[in-house]
Formats: C-alpha cells, sequence, structure tokens
C-alpha cells in the first residue's frame, strides 16, 4: 500500500476570503452575456482540439440523439447548437437564412480549408460533403443510427461511435471558466457559513428542516437555484440521544438521514451537501458544523485533529489524479492508501459536477432545461445520466465534485464513528488537483 504523507495543515477557511464573494455575484444579464461567449469561444477553441485529439476529421450530430443521453434534452446536441441557429462562432457553409426550425444535423469539419460548420438538410446532402471533403474518420453517435451510420460506412471512411469525442467535448473547461469558478465555490462557501453560524441555529429551537428552507430562501434571495433540497443531517454521540426529545430511532448508527426532522443540539455534528447554480456550474458542497456543548469555549482538541486527517487523506486522494489514469483506476489507488490512525473508512468518490453550457439565449429565452453530467467518474455511473464512465480517463482542463467520504473514530461518539466527507468542486490542470476555493481546511464551523 502507498504510505500516506502526513502533512500539516496551513491556516484555515475564511468564508468570505479577502472580500465577500456574494458582493461579486454577476447580474442575470451579465451572467447570459459571460456564458454566451465562453459557448463561443469552446467551439472555436475546444471542439478542433478534441476532435484532433481523436483523431477525428468530421462530427455529425443528430438533434434526436437525446435517449442516448438522459432528461431526454439531448445535451451533446444542445450545448453544440447555435443561439440563432446561424453557426456564427465558425466558419460555415449551407446555413439557411432566417432559419427558424431545430436543424437536424449539425456538422463539424476539419478539412484543409479549415473548422467548418455545415447543417445539412438530410443524408443525401452528408453523402455528398462526405465524398467532397473524403475524410478519413467519422464520429455518429450510435444509438438508434443505423441509417446513417451505414450510408457513411459504404463511403470507405472509418465511423466510430462518437460517445468519447461529446463526452470531451462537455467535459472540457476554458481555462477562463475555471478561473471564473473559484466565485463560484467561494459563493457556496459563504452561504454555507452564514447557515452554520447563531445568526441561523439556535441550538435547542432550529430543526434540520429550518435550515433547509433557511437555505432554499437565501439562494432565491441571491438570485441563485438549487439543483437539490439541500440535505442536512444530524451526528449526535450516544450518550446525547436519549438526553434530547428527538426519537432515537431518527438517529441510524448515530446519524439522521435525509427524512429526519430532528431539532440541532449542543454538542451535534451538523452536515450538509448542498449545492447552487451560477455560471453554468452546480456545485457541491460537504461541510459540517459542531455546536459547542455547555462550557465549551472551542472544538474538542480530538474533532480538530480528525478534521486534520481528513484533510490529509483527501489531499493524498488528490495525488492519485493522473492524467490518463481511468476513474477506476483512480478509485482503486485511494483505497489501497495506508490511512493515519483513527481512520475507520474511506470511500473516495468523485464526478463531474452537474452543469450547463447556456441556460438562456441573448434575448432572455429559456435555452437549456437541464443539467448535464458528463466525463469521469469513481463509481459504475452517476444515475441517470449514462455520459459518464469510471472506464473514461482522465484529462486536462476538467472538473469534478471531489467528496471523499470519510469515517473516523472519536472519543465519546461511539463505535461507528464520526462522517467527516468534505466536498467542493475542483479542476484537474498540468500542476495536478486544484481546489478552486477550499471549503473546510482544518476548519470548524462552529455554533455556540
Amino acid at each position: 500500500m502507498a504510505l500516506l504523507v502526513i502533512q500539516v495543515c496551513q491556516g484555515g477557511f475564511s468564508a468570505a476570503g479577502d472580500s465577500s464573494a456574494i458582493d461579486q455575484i454577476p447580474s442575470m444579464r451579465e451572467r447570459v452575456q459571460t456564458m454566451q461567449r465562453w459557448w463561443g469561444e469552446k467551439r472555436e477553441r475546444v471542439l478542433p482540439a478534441v476532435m484532433r485529439e481523436q483523431k477525428i476529421d468530421v462530427w455529425i450530430v443528430r438533434n434526436d440523439e437525446a435517449d442516448k443521453y438522459y432528461n431526454n434534452e439531448g445535451p451533446v446536441y444542445t450545448s453544440l447548437l447555435s443561439a440563432d441557429f446561424q453557426g456564427r462562432a465558425l466558419p460555415s457553409i449551407h446555413v439557411p437564412d432566417g432559419r427558424q426550425a431545430v436543424p437536424e444535423f449539425l456538422m463539424f469539419v476539419d478539412s484543409e480549408g479549415g473548422f467548418l460548420y455545415i447543417e445539412p438538410r438530410d443524408l443525401n446532402e452528408i453523402i455528398g460533403l462526405i465524398r467532397t471533403f473524403r475524410p478519413q474518420k467519422v464520429a455518429i453517435g450510435s444509438y438508434d443510427n443505423e441509417a446513417l451510420f451505414s450510408a457513411v460506412s459504404r463511403q470507405g471512411v472509418s465511423v466510430v461511435d462518437s460517445w468519447t469525442l461529446g463526452v470531451r467535448w462537455l467535459e472540457t473547461m476554458l481555462p477562463e471558466q475555471i478561473e471564473s469558478y473559484r466565485l463560484v465555490q467561494r459563493v457556496a462557501n459563504e452561504i454555507v457559513a452564514e447557515a452554520f453560524s447563531n445568526a441561523v441555529i439556535v441550538p435547542g429551537e432550529t430543526t434540520t428542516d429550518d435550515l433547509n428552507w433557511w437555505l432554499r430562501q437565501r439562494a432565491m434571495e441571491l438570485g441563485l437555484e438549487f439543483e437539490n433540497h439541500p440535505s442536512i443531517g444530524v451526528q449526535r454521540k450516544p450518550g446525547n440521544i436519549e438526553k434530547y426529545d428527538d426519537p432515537a430511532s431518527a438517529f441510524r448508527h448515530g446519524r439522521s438521514g435525509n427524512a429526519d426532522i430532528v431539532t440541532i443540539q449542543c454538542g451535534d455534528i451538523v452536515s450538509i451537501d448542498a449545492d447552487i447554480f451560477l455560471l453554468g456550474l452546480v456545485t457541491d458542497s460537504h461541510q459540517h458544523a459542531y455546536v459547542l456543548e455547555e462550557g465549551e469555549e472551542k472544538v474538542p482538541e480530538e474533532l480538530v485533529d480528525r478534521l486534520r486527517k481528513v484533510n490529509q487523506v483527501q489531499d493524498a486522494c488528490a495525488r492519485e489524479f493522473r492524467k490518463g489514469r481511468t476513474g477506476l483506476e483512480i478509485a482503486t489507488a485511494c483505497s489501497q492508501l495506508e490511512m493515519p490512525s483513527g481512520y475507520l473508512e474511506i470511500d473516495a468518490a468523485f464526478h463531474p459536477p452537474p452543469m450547463y453550457l447556456r441556460r438562456f439565449l441573448d434575448g432572455g429565452y429559456m435555452f437549456s432545461h437541464k443539467t448535464y453530467v458528463a466525463g469521469m467518474t469513481s463509481g459504475p455511473g452517476y444515475y441517470p445520466t449514462s455520459i459518464v464512465s469510471n472506464e473514461h480517463t482522465l484529462h486536462l482542463n476538467t472538473l469534478y465534485a471531489f467528496e471523499p467520504h470519510a469515517y473516523v473514530s472519536a472519543p465519546g461518539w461511539g463505535e461507528n464513528g464520526i462522517e467527516l466527507g468534505m466536498g467542493q468542486i475542483v479542476a484537474f490542470t498540468k500542476q495536478g488537483i486544484d481546489y478552486l476555493a477550499r471549503s473546510q481546511q482544518c476548519h470548524w464551523h462552529v455554533v455556540r
């Protein structure tokens, strides 16, 4: 097993950083304009790059490939379609003026004359274009697409399934996006820090349901959305479970679940799994607060120590992210790390964050109704999407909800210990894993 290198944590998490991220949330108009600019730049810079990486000369996308993916929206097609259906982000041929109907086919050609965007009218025109450009390799979605696959194959070219190419297009981020997402993660951190404070939680009065709805309301006030209802759980010492009025049945292995409404009490650990929408990114924040017992002035040292070790193991897992490894290989390497004393279990979970490329058009009309999740994951899948895989390999400039679930022992917390999984958005770049705004580096949120 690999030896875990123990490091000393430096400093802690500041909810607002140097200045409040919440105060920097762009207006809705600015968000739409920023995302439209990113979309154009991705088509100009990322699309040719990933096609060349996959050695694809022509990519043909059909407008009803949706069932191959999830939520019946077809995120690959939707993300490639021009906002005005005119293809202004790329040099184009055969794009009818004044087109209103959604085109049946999109075609991207990497030719000697440059990179082109085409909207073929039908199968016959596609075959004519194939004969004109004479590509060596063509990518086509294989789902329910036998006629197109067969017709193009008969032209003497190699035809491959476009699944990997579509994932590479969706998962690859511009450097500008990655930098902007630091702000998004900071906003999420600030909202959680506010929720995990005495401004919101009154021990003995505030319930987990109260905290859930406060988070929903706070997001609305800031012009943000939640993809899912926040998950709030309470971990309680065995000796305190009988002390308070909440039913003991709500604490399975000392932890309440999503369906349980319990009152937050002194001595509890309060855990959150929540997300926000901003600039096309859906965050995935797993953080923890400790509610001081009567007479306590600070978080007990054993809990500080356990959080420090969780951070160290998370960093060790981060070092296993190496370009070209599959999600399964990374998860396996993490499971073989030597754990420090006090560790009971770790599940090195990670998955691409839910995203959308453009939610609205410049004119304000809603364009994308759903998020997509595309890329490499640690597990067998990410229900209900089929555009993630633990066999997909790690590439540069990709994003992950990095959320190793850790279980550690601590005096007084029983044989099941406590769950201190951390979750935040990270980017994988040439420098390795980049925490875009690390949420809890050796720092507990404290409620008094």
